[in-house]
């Protein structure tokens, strides 16, 4: 498995949700480690372990499985859910430059998923979790 990727790809994602309309929307910011205490609304966004998806042959070609997830005080789920489509249209079916490594298509959005009811730092929220999927080749 390789996993030099996941940091380039970090940094790519992370330019993305640098767009203004987003960040307007989501006054506590987008971060790849969520601040104690969030501001709320925000957003945390993880990579998972890249998975070698070459199968025969040379050379690597990373999947790497993207989940956003957006926080909103407790009383306003529809803005969670209006910022996640925010997220959906900024990654579905988008084209990657990341450093070092060739974008392979376009990232595949899989589902979205709503936690209504948690409590985050004593905090009642709603938090919203979107799934994608992408894949980068060795350059």
């Amino acid at each position: 498995m390789t996993y030099s990727a996941l940091t380039p790809v970090s940094e790519a994602v992370y330019a993305v949700l640098l767009d203004s309309t987003l960040q307007a929307a989501t006054a506590g910011g987008w971060y790849e480690v969520l601040l104690q205490p969030p501001t709320f609304p925000c957003g945390w966004f993880e990579l998972l372990s890249a998975t070698e998806a070459r199968g025969f042959g040379t050379g690597g070609l990373p999947l790497i499985e993207l989940r956003t997830h957006t926080f909103s005080a407790y009383g306003s789920l529809s803005e969670a859910q209006a910022i996640d489509r925010l997220v959906i249209g900024l990654f579905r079916d988008v084209a990657l430059t990341v450093s070092g490594y060739t974008f392979c298509g376009r990232i595949f959005y899989d589902r979205t998923v709503t936690l209504p009811d948690e409590v985050l730092n004593g905090v009642p929220v709603h938090e919203v979790v979107s799934f994608f999927r992408l894949y980068v080749e060795e350059s």
